[in-house]
């Protein structure tokens, strides 16, 4: 049979369409929303209206259209497919050791490109592990540099990595380059594992009431396993961070503000506020970039905060981003941070907007805890890790080096409250 190829394309985006709601906020297993079930029932309808209106020998049932490939809306869907990368391979392992001075933390943001395509190039260990509590169980996979048996008993960073929905341990690693990161700059990084069980599509519960509470439900058991890797290796306690993706930034968001003892820095990419729904319902209206009612911090603290989005996502809108940032800003001694901006490109030419707010000399002088931030706007990129591996999933190699950076970003950070 001879197939139109204008309809399939617009068969492929009424079930993309569908699929991107239900990937970024799957729901509880065994469930489905109404609102869910009228998507469904719509990505049916329009489909088999599409058939009818195409194929030959069936019968039109009904006198609706399917907009063209030159609407906006076709536009929007077709960069949600070009968001998606295919899945990764499966990474190696390797083993531990020790940590280093202070210079060794010091980070060329520029220095990435090739090594992080050939990940394979890893010499130390990655490894499985679990944690149990009353609050349930989760898998995890730590990496270890091998500096860490080159340096016994010196102590290393670590960074909490949060994957996105139907991502895993593995296939975040790969796709943000992370561990080869921390193996030239000797840290470690773990990566918690949603359970299918929590979430169908792997998501973090980040707009469910209990996972948004210090102690309850999936903050306890992320800094479960962050405090589970600190007692079992040598980890630097001050160079503690935590980074997510997508519903991983979501949750990472709300482990900086529930946990602002635990962690010196957070990294949030195209992920969503703390406290921007508490349903699912209100979780699809803050993806598309509603304005919901935004909580305060539970301790009233703000640690500092990279924030990055594509300003072509369309998965999440990046509103959101701009949220963090005044949320991070209202919460924080902004009236003493003084903001720069800066525009460039990732070594693939893909344009980004960079702002960054910085203490002044004279709250430095007063000495004030001033806390700094930086939010990176990259320029036509959809959801997707910026300056990411294409064998890991939802990346973009075109951007800037978004791991490279919100690790310059965190050590920096981090030397700042010990001088403070």
């Amino acid at each position: 049979m001879n197939f139109n190829h204008n309809l399939l394309a617009r068969m492929r985006m009424a079930g993309q369409s569908w699929r991107d709601a239900q990937t970024f906020v799957g729901p509880a297993q065994g469930s489905m929303h109404p609102d869910q079930l009228q998507k469904l029932t719509a990505v049916t309808e329009l489909i088999q209206r599409t058939l009818n209106d195409n194929l030959p020998g069936l019968a039109k049932t009904g006198s609706h259209t399917v907009s063209d490939q030159t609407s906006p809306q076709y536009a929007t869907q077709k960069q949600s497919l070009h968001d998606i990368n295919t899945p990764p391979e499966k990474k190696r392992d390797s083993q531990p050791q020790g940590d280093v001075a202070h210079q060794a933390y010091v980070i060329d943001a520029e220095d990435s490109s090739q090594e992080k395509k050939n990940d394979h190039s890893n010499a130390g260990r990655f490894i499985s592990g679990s944690y149990v509590s009353v609050h349930g169980k989760r898998s995890y996979k730590l990496y270890i540099p091998s500096s860490y048996e080159v340096h016994p008993g010196q102590a290393l960073p670590l960074i909490v990595m949060l994957h996105g929905c139907t991502q895993g341990p593995d296939d975040f690693a790969t796709g943000t380059g992370m561990n080869l990161i921390a193996e030239q700059h000797r840290c470690l990084v773990v990566y918690p594992a949603q359970d299918q069980g929590a979430n169908t599509s792997k998501c973090w519960n980040w707009f469910k009431a209990m996972d948004q509470q210090r102690d309850q439900g999936e903050p306890a058991m992320i800094a479960g396993i962050t405090r589970k890797i600190m007692a079992d290796y040598h980890v630097d306690n001050r160079y503690v961070f935590i980074a997510g993706m997508s519903a991983g930034g979501a949750m990472a968001a709300i482990m900086a503000d529930t946990y602002p003892e635990l962690y010196a820095a957070v990294g949030i990419h195209s992920g969503l506020p703390f406290g921007a729904a508490n349903d699912l319902p209100s979780a699809l209206a803050a993806m598309r970039g509603a304005s919901n009612q935004i909580k305060t911090p539970s301790t009233g603290a703000a640690i500092p905060i990279i924030v990055f989005h594509g300003d072509q996502d369309h998965t999440v809108n990046s509103k959101n981003a701009d949220r963090i940032m005044t949320r991070y800003l209202d919460n924080s001694h902004s009236s003493a941070l003084k903001t720069q901006k800066e525009s460039g490109s990732g070594k693939q030419g893909r344009r980004y907007t960079r702002t960054y707010y910085a203490g002044n000399d004279q709250a430095q002088k007063a000495n004030h805890k001033v806390t700094s931030a930086e939010q990176w706007i990259i320029h036509g990129a959809g959801h997707a890790w910026s300056g990411g591996n294409s064998q890991g999933s939802f990346t973009d190699a075109a951007g800037p080096d978004a791991s490279r950076e919100m690790l310059r970003f965190f050590l920096s950070q981090a030397d700042k409250i010990q001088g403070a």
